[in-house]
């Protein structure tokens, strides 16, 4: 029950339009999908993303036109950036989570200490922009609570102040943190997804070089050093090596 229902949501689409881009070309990728043209949906949804619009909406939709016509390697692509835009976004999980269950390639994960695990996860629960607001606001009633303490005369709501004022500060400093570290994750990509059918892993940055395993399409790879055309990656078990640059595409 609980495929069929991904399965579903994955044929759906996410209707919100599109602030400050002409609808046109969104809608129009829209309707082809629904009757089926998934090429030509992509080539209309990839011409407002080659224009340099970004929104969660418009990669869920061209991850979903992608996983429809078999291309893998691109549909969690484009999963992946709709989740860095929106983290809490559950049709964008589910059908992550789906897609990743029919890919070869399967990886045993590095165990993270549980306190980087905790705050990763804290700071993908939302988005830059809602981390910002957060640190807005309670900065500003971090000030207001200062206030109270310098202009009320009774120690009670002085304390009350002094004490919220650090704690509202505290927070703010905190949601700052959160808001730039989700900025850098989507402005300086340090993640990658294979879109070649394979790819052969070498131990240095030239054909010549040792194969150390294989990739396959859709297999998510961290990005670490970079020499001409070649790229070394590492994946989630720690392994590292050299693969050909157009053969990943960053996240």
């Amino acid at each position: 029950m609980k495929k069929l229902f991904i399965i579903i949501s994955i044929i759906a689409l996410q209707h919100i339009p599109l602030k400050a881009v002409s609808d046109s070309l969104y809608n129009e990728g829209n309707r082809l999908y629904q009757q089926g043209l998934y090429e030509e949906s992509i080539d209309k949804y990839k011409s407002l993303v080659d224009s340099g619009y970004e929104s969660a909406n418009l990669y869920y939709n061209l991850g979903n036109a992608y996983f429809r016509s078999n291309k893998l390697g691109k549909a969690r692509l484009y999963y992946e950036k709709a989740l860095k835009i929106f983290p809490a976004d559950e049709d964008a999980l589910a059908n992550n989570t789906y897609l990743k269950s029919l890919l070869a390639d399967r990886f045993e994960e590095v165990p993270m200490v549980f306190y980087k695990k905790w705050f990763k996860s804290l700071i993908l629960s939302y988005s830059s922009n809602q981390w910002a607001y957060l640190s807005v606001f309670t900065f500003l009633m971090s000030v207001i609570s200062a206030l109270v303490y310098f202009f009320f005369r009774r120690a009670p709501v002085r304390k009350a102040g002094f004490y919220s004022a650090a704690v509202l500060l505290f927070i703010s400093v905190l949601s700052f943190g959160a808001s730039w570290k989700q900025y850098r994750l989507i402005r300086y990509p340090d993640s990658a997804i294979v879109i070649d059918l394979s790819v052969n892993v070498n131990s240095s940055p030239r054909e010549t070089g040792t194969g150390l395993f294989i990739l396959h399409e859709g297999a998510k790879v961290w990005l670490e050093d970079k020499a001409g055309n070649w790229q070394e990656i590492r994946l989630s078990d720690g392994r590292k090596g050299w693969v050909p640059e157009e053969s990943i595409e960053v996240i």
